[in-house]
């Protein structure tokens, strides 16, 4: 027996001697990767992209952000990167922005940048058929490194516009940030240094300074760049040394300071209010030490047992929000902060009436979280569900997630991470999924909750200062918690064998249709539904499905309003037929197959998607959904409760009065949840009404069209579609929709004065039932948008430094009746606004009398769309969604698939003239403006 015991003792000692071996071990970079560093100190790194895009994506990493800041510079890391945009040696002015939108990149989307305390990045991602393109956008991360400009009156332009900046993110939310940011903070340098700085530096400093920062900070031993690119990787290379060599290394360099957050043993706290909250918040923080660089399979499973762990915190605190309504949601998470430091976070929203208790609830289920973990079952389920989603995402070998591996070389130049070959780190995982038990959870877990460091945090509106705990109570409340006997976690679930009880009897397939022009096959069922199937390599071994009528709530009786507002979430977390939602949810784990019903004002549809292997299970889904709703009782009341009290908050928004007045305006439409009233919905919404309400909807498939978008043969498709879709019911059901009327709306002038902030929010409105919705109109609403967002954007932001950016929408539909609404919104000083709504309308007005005027733009916009176009066409995703619009909406021809760029072409600037004359400047204009409370008083 001893003999024994030593042989296993020996073995155990030999396993984990072979695992800490293993956890030592050094993770090996992907091959794939070239990266270097230059003699003056400059990193690079290029990644090869081998799919069918011809397009390069670049970062410029900047190693100073607003830490690196003197007493006199504060905001001014991040004025310097705005200053990138407005002028360099070799692209004066906005050169950088017309150039690169010449060649389809959009500013914002396509080109941006970023300033944090720790660092400073730039964006672009610019279309690269040749390598022209990459080698100009080079030398333009070139010059944004070394060769800003600083024209004084660009200086003088861009203040305008930061301050502006600063002033779009004032309100309750920054007021509150206020309060809780130096809690954080706390005895640090963080806590001195906001990135947006001091309005009296930005707007006091002169020239020298930002320039002295730059040349401080800007040097090739703090930079570098990160370039994704379909072109010749050392022909790239070769580029980058020729011009990034060029900087000379800086000698008697400042130093480069790495700060990280005080430590304090004591537990600080703050409870604050706001006339203008609109929740009551709890919040814990534990500021933690940032976690090591991954360089080592130590460090890996590290970070996996920090993504599991929230994912099964997720899970758990989504579970208790179905089961009870303690508080109306909660969280807790572990992630990084800064630069140097991590953090735990937690907390709950919570009832107005139920404050107190709602806290020592969500307080005992951290406890025991902390103290148990989770259940076999919890773990195995998460590690099936991420093994699968692992498995899936690198099935296709040819794809490259661009913003990923960016993020992942940011990751390597700030903090030394690895960047591991997606095989590998796939496979990695696995393994250390696959070995995770609940011990090590527990063990895991406990590296967050150290003591000392903590912050208590309690938000809520000035109207519930008195019903507030103080500090000895949350004292009280977080020693209570810690000291209760808790038991283990319970949740029985049972859950069925199979998701059909009885199989359905298979409907057939009565009529095929070619449509030769897209290659799409029409299938007429016998149960008078209609499916359109389109056979796409875009996606291996996958199938999408969407399915869409009109109809309804407005197709639905009045008095049913309410339930059929609801139906929706109530269902959709209710689970079908014999499962409940945490049943079904447990059927499924490490199946791809999902099915998601709406229903919305005037239509109503279902999503399914899932991997050629469960697609069986897909169409079982979606049958069982569709055929056996199920209402849970829990689900219902929560939701209930939630919505009572959402739509009593409403009442005390500071913006009510003015969102009702421009709603009203627009005659938006009346089937709106948000709307309902507390009272109706207290006395309306009813757990009996819910399933009638769906089955009117949903109880015939008859007129139904389905969208199938698969690389699955038709064959096996045409099998499940007859099985699971032709047998749906083909019963009559209700067509006649309450139409809305926009024919009464009339210009308006709306102002209302509300809110603290010194801001004035401005929305214009041009709305006109005179449209078409079709092609090639469509496609001039969207070259409509692009040109007013480029002309607005120059006139209000780049000439007027009068706002940080302008909002312009142009929508329109053909249901359920014509309507056409641009949208232009900005925020700006209260004092500038009539002069900036009236430069909106000196745009309008040039735009309509000269074409030539925005020649430049038209041509730009043209070519980011063929881009855009370009892009999306051969993905599953497009089809699915243009097909269903094109359905939906009974276009006349399917020429968009095929004469895309003849479409484009054939619009010309005179076209595009008379179209924003007649469909915009004349349209019913609604103005609405909300001023700063104080100004009326």
């Amino acid at each position: 027996m001893y003999r024994l015991t030593k042989i296993v003792l020996l073995l155990i000692a030999c396993v984990i001697a072979g695992n800490s071996q293993l956890r030592g071990q050094v993770l090996k970079q992907d091959a794939k990767l070239v990266s270097g560093v230059l003699k003056n100190g400059f990193k690079y790194y290029i990644y090869p992209d081998n799919s069918d895009k011809a397009q390069t994506s670049i970062q410029l990493f900047v190693n100073a952000g607003s830490l690196q800041e003197n007493d006199n510079q504060l905001g001014l890391a991040h004025f310097v990167e705005h200053m990138a945009f407005n002028g360099s040696e070799n692209y004066p002015k906005n050169q950088v922005i017309t150039y690169l939108e010449s060649l389809g990149v959009k500013f914002g989307a396509d080109l941006n940048a970023h300033t944090s305390y720790d660092e400073t990045v730039y964006k672009i991602s610019i279309d690269t058929k040749d390598q022209t393109n990459l080698s100009k956008a080079l030398d333009i991360v070139y010059d944004w490194a070394y060769n800003l400009s600083f024209d004084s009156l660009e200086l003088e332009k861009e203040r305008g516009i930061i301050i502006e900046e600063w002033r779009t993110k004032q309100g309750a939310s920054a007021r509150m940030s206020d309060q809780t940011l130096p809690l954080i903070f706390y005895n640090s340098r963080y806590a001195e240094r906001k990135p947006i700085g001091t309005l009296d530096i930005l707007r006091n400093f002169q020239r020298p300074t930002i320039v002295d920062f730059y040349k401080t900070w800007y040097r090739p031993d703090l930079m570098g760049i990160a370039v994704v690119t379909n072109q010749d990787v050392k022909l790239t290379e070769k580029i980058i040394k020729q011009l990034f060599s060029r900087a000379k290394k800086v000698k008697k360099a400042a130093k480069r300071e790495r700060y990280a957050l005080a430590e304090h043993k004591d537990t600080l706290f703050n409870i604050y209010t706001d006339k203008e909250a609109k929740s009551v918040d709890f919040t814990y923080i534990t500021k933690l030490p940032a976690i090591n660089p991954l360089k080592t399979v130590s460090d890996l499973e590290y970070r996996i047992l920090r993504n599991m762990s929230n994912a099964l915190i997720k899970k758990r605190f989504d579970r208790i929000t179905q089961k009870s309504d303690d508080y109306k949601s909660s969280s807790m998470s572990f992630s990084d902060l800064l630069l140097n430091n991590g953090l735990s976070i937690g907390g709950a929203v919570l009832f107005e009436n139920n404050i107190e208790a709602g806290i020592a609830e969500f307080l005992l289920e951290k406890e025991r979280i902390v103290k148990y973990g989770f259940t076999s079952e919890e773990i195995t389920s998460y590690a099936k569900q991420a093994v699968a989603q692992l498995s899936r995402s690198n099935e296709n070998d040819n794809s490259l997630n661009a913003s990923l591996l960016l993020g992942q070389l940011k990751d390597n130049f700030f903090n030394g991470d690895i960047l591991m070959d997606k095989n590998n780190r796939k496979d990695q995982s696995i393994r250390i999924l696959e070995s995770v038990d609940s011990v090590r959870i527990v063990k895991h877990i406990a590296n967050y909750f150290s003591a000392g460091n903590t912050v208590i945090l309690l938000a809520a509106p000035e109207r519930l200062k008195d019903k507030l705990p103080n500090n000895s109570t949350l004292k009280r409340l977080f020693e209570e918690s810690r000291n209760k006997t808790i038991a283990p976690w319970k949740d029985v679930v049972i859950v069925p064998t199979q998701l059909l009880s009885k199989e359905p009897v298979a409907g057939s397939v009565v009529r095929k249709t070619k449509i030769d022009q897209i290659n799409v096959e029409k299938w007429d069922l016998s149960n008078g539904a209609h499916v359109y199937v389109k056979i796409s390599n875009s996606r291996k071994n996958h199938l999408q499905l969407t399915g869409f009528r009109k109809g309804g709530y407005a197709a639905i009786d009045s008095s049913k309003y309410v339930n059929a507002a609801f139906t929706k979430n109530i269902l959709g977390n209710s689970g079908a037929g014999k499962f409940d939602r945490n049943a079904l949810t447990k059927f499924l784990t490490g199946n791809s197959a999902s099915a998601t019903f709406m229903m919305s004002s005037h239509r109503e549809g279902l999503s399914a998607s899932a991997k050629s292997k469960d697609v069986k299970m897909m169409f079982e889904l979606m049958y069982l959904k569709w055929t056996s709703p199920k209402v849970d009782q829990n689900v219902f009341n929560s939701i209930k409760k939630r919505a009572i009290d959402a739509a009593q908050t409403k009442q005390f928004d500071v913006s009510k009065d003015y969102t009702d007045q421009l709603s009203k305006a627009i005659g938006s439409d009346d089937f709106d949840e948000n709307k309902i009233s507390a009272e109706k919905i207290e006395n309306e919404l009813n757990i009996e009404g819910i399933i009638p309400v769906f089955n009117e909807r949903f109880g015939s498939a008859r007129d139904f069209d389905f969208i199938i978008i698969s690389d699955i043969a038709t064959d096996s498709i045409q099998s499940y579609v007859e099985k699971y879709i032709a047998s749906l019911p083909a019963d009559s059901y209700q067509i006649d929709q309450q139409i809305p009327s926009y024919t009464n709306t009339a210009d308006r002038d709306i102002l209302v004065y509300a809110g603290e902030a010194q801001k004035a929010t401005v929305n214009l409105f041009f709305q006109t039932i005179d449209s078409k919705y079709d092609y090639p109109e469509i496609l001039m609403n969207e070259i409509a948008e692009s040109i007013l967002k480029v002309k607005l954007r120059k006139n209000l932001r780049e000439e007027q430094s009068g706002v940080y950016g302008v909002g312009v929408n142009v929508s329109a539909t053909s249901e359920p009746t014509n309507l056409m609404r641009t949208r232009v919104n900005f925020t700006c000083e209260p004092q500038r606004k009539d002069f900036l709504i009236e430069q909106v309308f000196v745009e309008l007005n040039k735009i309509v009398k000269e074409p030539t005027y925005f020649s430049e733009e038209l041509e730009n916009a043209k070519v980011q769309m063929q881009q855009a176009y370009k892009k999306q066409y051969d993905k599953d995703t497009f089809w699915s969604a243009e097909l269903r619009n094109h359905v939906y909406f009974n276009f006349s021809n399917w020429d968009y698939f095929t004469q895309y760029e003849k479409i484009l072409n054939a619009i010309t600037a005179e076209q595009m003239s008379r179209y924003i004359h007649d469909k915009i400047l004349k349209a019913k204009q609604i103005k609405a403006v909300m001023m700063p409370a104080q100004i009326n008083n």
